[in-house]
């Protein structure tokens, strides 16, 4: 008789949370709609009016707004703080402080946020360390080894495999995530079949994936760095400073290098000539894809994709293209 093929079972959410858990080395993880899902459910399960949040001013601008709008109607007060003055998050405390947040690493800018000076001050005070650390994924960083009590992903950048699905993660212990799940069905956040589905597929090849991401970002940051050119007579296209926390030069090369695994795939390359030099050398692009900021910030899949940035600047997700492919794309734009 003719062997009939017989379909894999649809994943679980509890197969695919206990995954993320180990990636995460956390006692419990929960997949919620979205990445705003899991910071607005998270925020609701630990606060309660009349506390106070103190948050790292570089924030995503969907979490920045949630904080800004939506916490202080619910009766939570938030104050943001510049995460490279360490004493910055100790004068900011009140006496209803209960949590303190931060985002590392930092999109676009690259930034990597130093964990020790605000987790000294929760262990101190017994308050709630919570850190969204999608733009690293649990292969390049995991902020639980680092002190923190919660971590966040929205799974759109790294977790899902194609930077196109929709959800959110929570990672933290069984009883912060209880909270959160109850939080989450009370809100309907909960996520859809086949979100979980395209998960699980992602998570199968999430470690290849970044440690090629990882490489080629870093090839990449490498030669861009080398095509610097700072004298006056630079033209408009003409490279004049590349961010990347693989490369000595960055700000926080140093933390990145003690605390990651990896360095990520996003690099930032600021132009001579501005915003209207980027526009013309985007258009120029033909292997690496380009989309507005919004959509661009939401990608962490196999394609690469650039978008402009603020201050004449490219933003670079680095997908699983060989280097050579992105390097010669990027020689023929900027030349």
């Amino acid at each position: 008789m003719r062997d009939i093929d017989v379909m894999p079972p649809m994943p679980t959410d509890n197969s695919v949370e206990r995954q993320l858990a180990q990636l995460d080395r956390t006692e419990s993880a929960l997949v919620l709609a979205s990445g705003m899902a899991a910071v607005a459910c998270t925020m609701v399960a630990l606060l309660r009016p009349g506390d106070h949040l103190l948050a790292s001013r570089w924030l995503r601008p969907e979490t920045r707004w949630f904080f800004e709008h939506e916490l202080p109607a619910l009766g939570v007060q938030v104050s943001f703080v510049d995460p490279t003055e360490t004493r910055g998050w100790r004068r900011a405390l009140t006496r209803t402080t209960r949590l303190v947040y931060l985002e590392s690493p930092v999109d676009p800018t690259t930034r990597i946020v130093e964990l020790r000076p605000a987790r000294a001050l929760t262990q101190e005070l017994g308050l709630a360390l919570v850190v969204d650390a999608t733009l690293a994924s649990p292969i390049n960083f995991r902020p639980v080894e680092h002190g923190a009590d919660v971590v966040l992903h929205a799974a759109s950048m790294f977790l899902d495999g194609l930077g196109d699905g929709y959800a959110g993660v929570v990672c933290g212990s069984d009883a912060v995530v209880d909270e959160v799940r109850t939080k989450m069905r009370a809100w309907g956040a909960e996520p859809h079949p086949v979100a979980v589905q395209q998960l699980a597929r992602g998570l199968q090849t999430l470690a290849v994936r970044v440690a090629k991401q990882n490489a080629t970002a870093m090839v990449v940051a490498q030669w861009a760095a080398s095509q610097i050119v700072n004298d006056g007579a630079a033209h408009d296209g003409a490279v004049q400073v590349v961010r990347y926390p693989g490369l000595a030069t960055h700000p926080d090369h140093a933390v990145a290098t003690e605390c990651f695994s990896g360095y990520g795939n996003l690099i930032a390359i600021t132009l001579a000539g501005g915003d209207a030099a980027v526009g013309e050398r985007l258009r120029r692009l033909q292997q690496i894809r380009v989309y507005d900021a919004e959509r661009a910030a939401r990608t962490g899949g196999v394609e690469s994709v650039a978008s402009a940035l603020p201050d004449g600047a490219i933003r670079l997700r680095i997908g699983l293209e060989d280097a050579s492919t992105l390097i010669g794309d990027l020689t023929q734009a900027l030349e």
